[in-house]
């Protein structure tokens, strides 16, 4: 009897490890998070294209082309220690047009680069109206000949959800 009783008692012991064992792995698999560098990489993913529709959706309410057109961001535009101011009045005159808020980024595009003499700033408000702003260059500086602002779809990023990440 005892030997029995000692057989059965280690099947159910065995059986319990193996339930054990699939309860913990299984549980292991859903606390699993990606680490916060491969949650950076998709939102910056899903920003950029997001960014783009924005883009897209002003280019298309405008019948623009931007062939031709360099674009520039913010950074862009930076003076660097030593720059001497006199020499970057281009640069210096079209910093301003960055200030405020959009939905998505703000975009300024030159044709020909800062050498050309037409442009465009180009960004959607936060009512969702989409903005262009003509630029021509008059010697070396860059000023807003026009500005249009036209009704459009106001455009939202789908939010992304950071507590499925890891904290490192």
């Amino acid at each position: 009897m005892n030997k029995k009783f000692a057989v059965l008692m280690l099947m159910l012991s065995i059986l319990f490890c193996e339930i054990n064992k699939e309860s913990v792995s299984a549980k292991s698999k859903v606390e699993e998070k990606p680490p916060k560098s491969v949650c950076v990489e998709e939102y910056e993913k899903q920003w950029r294209k997001f960014d783009n529709e924005v883009l897209t959706d002003i280019v298309k309410s405008y019948n623009l082309d931007l062939s031709g057109y360099k674009e520039f961001r913010q950074d862009d535009l930076n003076l660097k220690v030593g720059d001497n101011l006199n020499d970057h009045s281009d640069k210096i005159s079209l910093q301003h047009l960055f200030v405020g808020f959009s939905i998505g980024s703000m975009r300024l595009f030159l044709e020909n680069g800062l050498e050309g003499t037409k442009g465009y700033f180009l960004y959607k408000r936060n009512d969702g109206n989409n903005v262009l702003k003509e630029l021509h260059k008059i010697g070396e500086v860059w000023v807003v000949m026009s500005v249009d602002e036209r009704n459009a779809v106001q455009l939202h990023m789908k939010p992304f959800n950071w507590s499925r990440c890891s904290e490192n």
